[in-house]
């Protein structure tokens, strides 16, 4: 069955994938127009992404589309994004290094502060997820026999199921088996975000953010949602470029 999902999950993708969206080529930042980049996010483990719906076959399930799709939540990403910032501030500070405010932080993702600077960040869906999407919908429309919304999201996604042990019997305690569905490792998802009235320092922000936030989800702690987050344009990563351009801000380099 897993051999079957994953032909039929590889069979959609590869043909599909942008193959010049994970280059490692640098670009200036002057190259940079308006703060417009896309954003390639690959979990490295299995990741939960709860939707807070359930069923009788599955207590947590995932965010996913009508067709199957699982994607990951933009108001989401903007959340881990502002707590990641946040600990890159905190970080800076504890090493003496202030070179970026708290309050650019917070004009960014407009907390508490008028500015004319914007974050939009959009669902971010599958790569390639526009030509996947309608491949699937075609399958569900014209073979629904064999194929519904549930099947396409088995092809990315698999159940887990634990349980708790009693620590006086070390046996299972009674109802305590629970499962919840997890997108499989190494999916990736990709989005165009923008920042609109933003200055290198917010880009520069961001791109640390992004390269601190390595987690997302439930159950981090046991080792699930690890993500790698790479911020791209014109299919050159500009992340590693506007790091290093924050570090020569500090005159840390």
């Amino acid at each position: 069955m897993a051999k079957k999902k994953e032909i039929r999950r590889r069979a959609i993708n590869e043909r599909h994938t942008k193959k010049g969206l994970a280059s490692k080529n640098k670009t200036s930042v002057s190259q940079i127009p308006t703060g417009e980049f896309d954003v390639l996010i690959e979990n490295i483990s299995p990741m939960h992404l709860g939707s807070g719906q359930a069923d009788v076959n599955v207590d947590a399930d995932v965010v996913h589309d009508e067709n199957g799709l699982p994607y990951f939540p933009g108001k989401r990403l903007k959340g881990l994004l502002y707590e990641s910032g946040i600990e890159v501030l905190e970080m800076l500070s504890s090493c003496g290094s202030d070179f970026y405010s708290k309050e650019a932080w917070d004009e960014l993702f407009s907390h508490g502060v008028e500015s004319a600077c914007r974050l939009i960040i959009p669902n971010i869906n599958l790569e390639g997820y526009e030509k996947i999407s309608k491949e699937w919908a075609a399958l569900i429309r014209t073979f629904p026999g064999m194929f519904q919304p549930v099947d396409v999201l088995g092809s990315y996604t698999t159940i887990r199921y634990q349980t708790k042990i009693d620590s006086e019997t070390g046996v299972a305690a009674d109802t305590s088996l629970h499962n919840m569905r997890v997108v499989d490792a190494h999916q990736r998802f990709a989005g165009r975000i923008k920042v609109l009235g933003g200055k290198p320092e917010h880009l520069e922000l961001l791109a640390l953010a992004f390269q601190n936030l390595q987690q997302s989800g439930l159950k981090r702690n046991r080792g699930f949602g690890e993500i790698k987050c790479t911020m791209l344009q014109d299919g050159n990563n500009i992340q590693s470029t506007l790091v290093q351009q924050a570090w020569k801000r500090g005159n840390m380099i």
